[in-house]
């Protein structure tokens, strides 16, 4: 059973902090049970984090020590959108919808890039956001910012970085730990080229998107 969760970010410059307190309660809970509405209301939802994420993993440690990290990816979780009030498949907003979408409706609208730009530095929507073909402006952007938040705690922050109450590392689908990453700036760095190449090119340049 689903059990959803009204959360509102006080602070965007804290949001992984904020997130990480509010979401280490339910690690244990079964995949995609608990779903965080972060964007809208509990009537009207737009934007919800459904956790855990199917990364998330209890590593199996045969000696525990008092170091021992127990968790790996602690805080991956699935962006989900809704319309009208219900949940859209998450067919609908694929990495390659995203791209195909911002090269063919949106690279050429400076004023939208300034909303790109403001999203990813500072995790926040302009109150003013142009018209744009293709998936609806403000939609993308809040899509857009989770997505990034998302990448950012699965390739790029540590349980210090975070404040975890729980340490955890971040390990790859074989359990092999891994370095960390760049998080969002790759999917940033994607969306500049896509302003220049098109996405076949783009895809040859980040060959994992």
């Amino acid at each position: 059973m689903t059990k959803s969760i009204l959360l509102k970010i006080q602070n965007p410059g804290k949001i992984y902090q904020e997130l990480a307190q509010a979401m280490c309660p339910y690690k244990e809970k079964p995949a995609g049970s608990i779903i965080f509405i972060v964007e809208g209301t509990m009537e009207k939802p737009i934007v919800g984090l459904r956790y855990p994420g199917k990364k998330l993993q209890k590593r199996e440690i045969k000696k525990i020590r008092k170091n021992s990290v127990l968790w790996a990816n602690l805080y991956d979780f699935e962006v989900v959108a809704y319309k009208s009030g219900k949940e859209v498949k998450s067919n609908q907003f694929t990495f390659s919808m995203f791209f195909e979408d911002f090269f063919e409706n949106k690279r050429g609208n400076k004023d939208f890039w300034k909303c790109v730009k403001e999203v990813y530095f500072k995790n926040v929507l302009p109150l003013k956001i142009p018209r744009t073909k293709g998936i609806a402006p403000k939609m993308f952007l809040l899509m857009l910012k989770w997505i990034w938040v998302q990448e950012d705690f699965n390739y790029k922050l540590g349980w210090k970085e975070v404040e975890s109450p729980v340490r955890y590392m971040l390990v790859n689908r074989t359990g092999t730990p891994t370095a960390k990453g760049a998080g969002r700036a790759k999917f940033f760095a994607a969306l500049i080229l896509l302003k220049y190449f098109t996405f076949k090119e783009v895809k040859k340049i980040i060959p994992s998107y």
